[in-house]
């Protein structure tokens, strides 16, 4: 609203409502410019395929050190995450599982085109396996970030063991979240450009945190 100063002369002054408003948009856009480039960071780092276990791994980092500790620039965490976790373990601890999804997505397409009994026996012995993995994957996920020197082979153990409890609550979020970003990503491969990668992540991690707070209550 105007002010009049001592002279005489009319200023301007901005309301608190004003400076408040202006505040939270200064916000909410660099929360945006973080997704979207943390999102475009984790596109590149995938590109070579081989890269990808390690890529969501520095994402998933940066991530908790954003929410953690309110750091922003989550592409140098990114970045930094990217170096220092050694790339053939975490290619291996991630790669495994994210493989063993890919393998069992082939193996449904293949049953689900035969109409004979074994066929139909198949399609429903490999639907149960990929839910479990789909499911163990969010959890591999989360704790390979949180909890870098976890061998590998009890990471998955722990990971598969949290999924098959929670199989009927997280299974089907897991699921859902997979579908989500999957068929829009499909239907229009640019749309990838604006944070569906790391929506599903994000997703998948806040699922997995509910998992896991979910087991912790019923020990």
């Amino acid at each position: 609203m105007p002010a009049r100063t001592h002279d005489g002369a009319i200023t301007s002054q901005a309301s608190p409502v004003t400076g408040i408003l202006g505040t939270r948009v200064m916000a909410a856009l660099a929360t945006l410019f973080n997704v979207l480039a943390l999102n475009l960071a984790l596109l590149i780092a995938s590109l070579p395929i081989v890269t990808l276990p390690a890529a969501v791994n520095a994402a998933t980092v940066a991530l908790d050190r954003w929410r953690d500790d309110g750091e922003d620039s989550v592409v140098r965490e990114f970045i930094a995450a990217l170096r220092s976790r050694p790339f053939p373990r975490t290619t291996a601890v991630l790669g495994v599982p994210l493989a063993a999804v890919a393998v069992g997505i082939a193996e449904v397409h293949h049953f689900a085109r035969g109409a004979s009994l074994t066929d139909r026996a198949g399609l429903g012995f490999v639907a149960a396996a990929l839910l479990i993995t789909a499911t163990a994957l969010g959890y591999v996920f989360l704790l390979s970030a949180r909890d870098p020197g976890t061998p590998a082979a009890d990471l998955w153990t722990l990971s598969a063991r949290l999924a098959i409890r929670n199989l009927f609550v997280t299974g089907p979020l897991f699921l859902a979240e997979i579908a989500l970003v999957a068929v829009p990503a499909v239907v229009d491969p640019a749309l990838l450009l604006l944070g569906l990668p790391l929506l599903l992540l994000q997703l998948m991690r806040l699922t997995a945190q509910f998992g896991l707070r979910r087991a912790e209550r019923q020990r």
